[in-house]
Order: C-alpha cells, then sequence, then structure tokens
C-alpha cells in the first residue's frame, strides 16, 4: 500500500473527511488531495503534521510504504540510522565529533523519511549530552574551587574523572541504541525530545 493510500485509509478509519484532516493538521486541503492521489511526496514535516493529526507514529506511514515498494528496503534506512547513530562514538576522541559528525550522515541521507526523523533524535540526544556534560563539568569545577580554593588539585583532578564517567554514559546509550537497530527496533531514545 502507498502512502497517500494509507493515508487516506487512516483518516476514514478515525471517520475524517479531507477538509477535518486539513484543518487539524493545519496543512492545506489541496495538499491532503495531492498526497491521498500520490500526486506529491509530503515532506518530512507535512507528514509530521498530518501523523499527529491522525494520532499516529510517522513510522507506521513510512514503514508500510517502504515494505511494499522497491526502494529503499527497511534495512537500508536502519543501517543509515545506525550509521548516523555510530558516528557518534567519534566524540571520544573529538569532543565537539559526536554532534558533527552524525549531522554530516544525516545531512546525506535525511531524504529518507525514517532516517530523517530518527536522525533528528539521535542529533537531540547527542546535543543535550554534550550541554549537559558542559553544565556538570563546569558545576564540579566551581565545587572543586569552592572546597580547595584550586581550580586544579592532585595528579588527576576530579573533572577529568567526571568527564570520563560522562563519556562512558553516552557509549553505553549508543551502543544499547545500535543493538536495538540491529534487532529491528525503530524507536530509539524515546526519552529524548526532538530539538529541531
Amino acid at each position: 500500500m502507498n502512502l497517500g493510500k494509507k493515508i487516506r485509509l487512516e483518516r476514514k478509519n478515525k471517520g475524517l473527511s479531507q477538509e477535518l484532516l486539513a484543518e487539524n493538521s493545519r496543512v492545506s486541503l489541496r495538499t491532503i488531495q495531492r498526497i491521498e492521489n500520490n500526486a506529491s511526496k509530503p515532506r518530512p514535516y507535512t507528514l509530521k503534521l498530518i501523523a499527529n493529526a491522525l494520532n499516529i507514529e510517522v513510522t507506521e506511514l513510512i514503514e508500510e510504504q517502504n515494505s511494499d515498494s522497491k526502494s529503499p528496503t527497511g534495512t537500508d534506512s536502519i543501517s543509515k540510522i545506525n550509521l548516523i547513530n555510530s558516528s557518534a562514538l567519534l566524540g571520544c576522541i573529538i569532543p565537539v565529533f559526536n554532534i558533527i559528525a552524525p549531522v554530516i550522515f544525516w545531512k546525506l541521507n535525511k531524504h529518507n523519511l525514517i532516517v530523517n526523523e530518527k536522525g533528528k533524535r539521535v542529533i537531540s540526544f547527542q546535543i543535550l549530552w554534550f550541554l549537559f556534560s558542559i553544565l556538570v563539568l563546569f558545576a564540579v569545577h566551581l565545587i572543586n574551587y569552592k572546597i580547595t580554593g584550586e581550580f586544579v588539585k592532585g595528579r588527576l583532578p576530579i573533572v577529568v574523572l567526571i568527564y570520563g564517567l560522562l563519556l562512558f554514559v553516552n557509549v553505553f546509550f549508543i551502543i544499547r541504541t545500535s543493538n536495538q537497530l540491529k534487532k529491528g527496533q525503530t524507536e530509539i531514545y524515546p526519552f529524548t525530545p526532538n530539538l529541531f
């Protein structure tokens, strides 16, 4: 079943007219008609608005489409998502690369709707982890200064130990997500809000 038919079926199952779906999703009626008739392919944001109005996940619409079409398969999408996720490991070598590398791979593959949606979630997690790490390291530095009166004390500063722990947590989530993707589970980082 193609995307237009899937949207039409979901809309009718919910008892909505095209006009009501257009109103609820804040997408023009003409756009809804063109998508349902397969005259145009919706942009990822438009598809997300329609899915929200139908109270379903975007992936429910896309997975069905990918399994029926001869275009990229679900395993191809999953491998691209896994590449985006795993590329964040570069942040262990160069700190900001946990964001830069996934963004590069996401931009190269964002034409695929599933990869676009899940890639944003991976990048959002990495941005939040990075900001949280900076905040924690700054706080530890400040607390250490208040207690000891020095910014650095001892051979191995506490800040380095804390950063190592934060890196371990990030690597744990990356590997856990990679294993989920290898099992075919596409619901990754469910606790992370999309930042864009």
